[in-house]
């Protein structure tokens, strides 16, 4: 089996900016097929959003499983789906980029063998 590239995304939402990053969340998860159309396109195998708030301060947790996340995010940014650039709008307009980060994935287990 091929080995996985997983990244967790800790993406923190500028202070005041929440409805919109639940908007956000809120669209996606209304346009799931969509969704799942455009990570097929991009090698994704599976793509979790979760959300938090830590000391008053709310954060989206992104957690992506695929072939090449690069290549996936690179796909991503130059598709012209509604999904996809609404998703963009969005971040940009509630994600503090400065103060998120990006974490690569030390270990992982696996019992996917048929599924990939």
């Amino acid at each position: 089996m091929e080995q996985l590239d997983i990244k967790m995304y800790k993406l923190k939402v500028f202070k005041g900016k929440e409805g919109i990053a639940n908007e956000w969340l809120d669209f996606l998860n209304k346009n799931r097929d969509e969704g799942t159309k455009t990570i097929k396109n991009e090698k994704i195998y599976l793509e979790t959003y979760f959300k938090s708030t830590d000391m008053d301060v709310m954060y989206v947790y992104l957690f992506v499983a695929g072939k090449d996340i690069e290549y996936a995010n690179s796909v991503a940014r130059q598709s012209q789906s509604l999904v996809d650039v609404k998703h963009f709008e969005y971040m940009s307009e509630c994600i503090d980029k400065d103060e998120s980060d990006v974490l690569d994935s030390s270990l992982y287990l696996n019992n996917l063998e048929g599924y990939l």
